[in-house]
């Protein structure tokens, strides 16, 4: 056999790199955060993937080898228009979203080729930096909705993890929320906020701090502006973070990686709001400390 011909046929073996060519990225609209998320994608991606929207989606697009599908709108799209072929990574999307649109579009369906990143945090990061704010906690508040009544397992046994007792109220759309709350806080040693739009829109969240500061207990909340509204702390991801890990994972399946199962985002920021520490009269570290401990509890230190 000649040199050539075995040259040919170990080169038939070796893994065929993905072409970008052959990677597509949706996007839900044009939006700044949307943007910012594609921006990321794009810089840290070995090969800048096709860009979509929506609207210009055509039918051939959803036999795309990789989709990129960037927003619960989007994601909810290639789901619908899902080919088994397609390897369909979905990004900046809440976890309970995802869970749900699987459910509804693809129910006899738990493909290996399905995969997503949250934005939202686990609950044991937000109930861990919880701790490290008031390390002699002993109950725990928080409410959840329609959106997030699914989480309520794992947000017992987090809790119980942590040492924390739960406290905990379910509000849906016909509820008085301050009357729910109430007792929620006033029995709390701190208040977790879980995302859940069914619940804690601007006015209710508006009166949650409120009630907080009134019976002094501290709130971890899951954004910068719930931070800057008055929360004590919150642990959040950017949409460059998340952008950032979407192109990470692209760079794998163009080396021809296995999808990556589901995962919430792995890179964060904490932000304090040290006026609502001081009114609390809590001493807290610095948001780069803090991030720092959870880091490091989460790698089992």
């Amino acid at each position: 056999m000649s040199t050539r011909l075995v040259a040919g046929i170990l080169l038939c073996l070796l893994p065929i790199a993905v072409r970008a060519d052959n990677a597509l990225l949706v996007l839900s609209d044009f939006s700044p955060s949307y943007n910012q998320v594609q921006d990321a994608i794009q810089t840290t991606a070995q090969k800048p993937p096709r860009v979509a929207t929506l609207d210009t989606l055509t039918v051939a697009d959803s036999r795309t080898p990789i989709i990129l599908a960037v927003g619960s709108r989007a994601c909810e799209q290639m789901l619908s228009r899902y080919h088994p072929d397609t390897r369909l990574l979905c990004s900046f999307l809440p976890s309970t979203a995802f869970q749900r649109m699987q459910e509804q579009l693809l129910p006899e369906q738990r493909h290996a080729n399905i995969s997503a990143i949250f934005i939202d945090q686990p609950l044991r990061r937000q109930i861990q930096l919880a701790r490290l704010i008031k390390p002699e906690a002993k109950t725990l508040g928080s409410a959840l909705g329609n959106n997030s009544r699914s989480l309520h397992t794992e947000l017992e046994a987090g809790s119980l993890g942590q040492g924390f007792d739960l406290q905990l109220a379910y509000l849906s759309a016909l509820d008085n929320p301050v009357e729910l709350l109430t007792p929620v806080i006033a029995n709390s040693d701190i208040f977790l906020v879980i995302p859940d739009s069914s619940v804690f829109n601007r006015a209710i969240s508006k009166w949650l701090l409120y009630l907080s500061l009134r019976h002094q207990v501290p709130v971890v909340g899951f954004s910068a502006s719930y931070t800057n509204a008055g929360a004590t702390a919150s642990v959040h991801s950017s949409a460059t973070q998340i952008g950032l890990q979407t192109g990470e994972w692209l760079n794998r399946l163009y080396a021809n990686e296995p999808l990556p199962p589901p995962s919430y985002p792995a890179y964060y920021d904490v932000s304090i709001n040290p006026v609502a520490a001081r009114t609390l009269k809590l001493v807290l570290p610095s948001p780069e400390a803090l991030e720092q401990q959870l880091l490091q509890i989460e790698a089992g230190y």
